[in-house]
């Protein structure tokens, strides 16, 4: 058995109590699982942590099952949409404004951000406080203004914030998405197809040939956009929660 745990200071910062996350688990082969598991259990309970996650990928049933005998529930299935041809992309101008955010514009963004991710697992997860969720997001897009890898970018139209992006530019010319985010106001007015096509434009000027991102399989409506631009799924991965008491 594999299994690689550690705890999350920015989570376990922003929650008010210790969180942690279990990176890895293999079980191709059992010996010793249960042992393996007991000092994580042991190391979980020293460290008071209240909240564990897990992704797996889908196919990893023998290791969701593993963990949801040992008191783990499913939350959420997630997808890896990812772009192959943006240097091919020839969308005309969407007429909006893409710049890096500024001070000033953070409480903003982060009114967008609390109310912008309804899908997430923190979310969904009826066991959790749903304002966890939304500080989580909120301070998200505050810290990447100062990240040294992340960037937040803000849309524009009309002088109005519609919508941010935190992204960050990975090796071999890919892009990763961590964030998006259409301001509630501009929803429903096919803002979010122009921002996106932008963000495709503006990337392909900065030399970009892959867009890579993550999104929650009840996001029916961005999965619904994805695959309009051209995006195909390359992955997906199970999201499963233990929590203290529940």
């Amino acid at each position: 058995m594999k299994l690689k745990y550690s705890l999350v200071p920015v989570d376990s910062d922003i929650f008010g109590f210790p969180v942690a996350q279990v990176s890895s688990l293999d079980l191709a082969t059992d010996e010793g699982a249960g042992d393996d598991f007991l000092s994580f259990e042991a190391w979980r309970d020293r460290h008071a942590v209240r909240l564990v996650y897990c992704r797996l990928d889908h196919t990893r049933l023998q290791e969701s099952m593993f963990l949801e005998a040992r008191g783990f529930r499913f939350v959420e299935l997630v997808y890896r949409p990812r772009f192959e041809a943006v240097q091919s992309l020839a969308f005309a101008d969407q007429g909006l404004q893409i710049r890096p955010a500024a001070e000033r514009d953070l409480p903003e963004i982060e009114a967008i951000a609390q109310s912008a991710f309804s899908t997430g697992r923190y979310a969904l997860d009826w066991r959790l406080d749903p304002t966890l969720g939304q500080r989580r997001y909120s301070a998200w897009a505050r810290s990447a203004c100062a990240h040294p890898s992340q960037r937040l970018l803000q849309a524009e139209a009309d002088g109005h914030i519609v919508g941010f992006f935190v992204t960050e530019a990975l090796p071999d010319k890919r892009c990763y998405w961590h964030l998006t985010a259409v301001a509630p106001g501009a929803q429903g007015r096919g803002v979010g197809r122009r921002l996106w096509r932008s963000m495709l434009m503006l990337h392909k000027a900065q030399g970009i040939e892959v867009v890579e991102t993550c999104v929650s399989g009840h996001n029916i409506r961005v999965l619904g956009l994805y695959a309009t631009l051209g995006f195909h799924l390359a992955g997906a991965e199970m999201t499963l929660h233990w929590i203290r008491g529940q």
